[in-house]
């Protein structure tokens, strides 16, 4: 078993490159992962991130939130040992030493 961090400039480009690489396919309800015994595809979309400041709201203090660049999934490969890493290499990040959002 394999995770791997991805980003991608939108969701566009994210799923083009999953569905060139035998992760998904589009059907008539939208993207699925082509085999859930061989994938895992956790879509996190805008990760957005503390900038230190507080923001006062009618709900009280919350903090300031700014979006980091991209879009964000992580992949998690199971038993598929012919799975092509080159193949989602454009899009593929170092792990983050604090992931956002991890498997369970």
């Amino acid at each position: 078993m394999n995770d791997y961090y991805l980003k991608a400039a939108d969701a566009t480009a994210l799923y083009d490159v999953l569905e060139a690489a035998g992760v998904v396919t589009e059907g008539d309800q939208g993207w699925h992962v082509t085999d859930a015994h061989a994938y895992a595809l956790d879509v996190i979309g805008t990760i957005y991130k503390p900038t230190g400041r507080v923001l006062q709201t009618d709900d009280g203090e919350v903090p300031e939130m700014k979006p980091l660049d991209g879009f964000h999934a992580n992949l998690r490969v199971i038993n598929v040992s012919d799975f092509d890493v080159d193949k989602i290499a454009e899009i593929l990040l170092e792990p983050p030493a604090n992931p956002v959002r991890g498997w369970a």
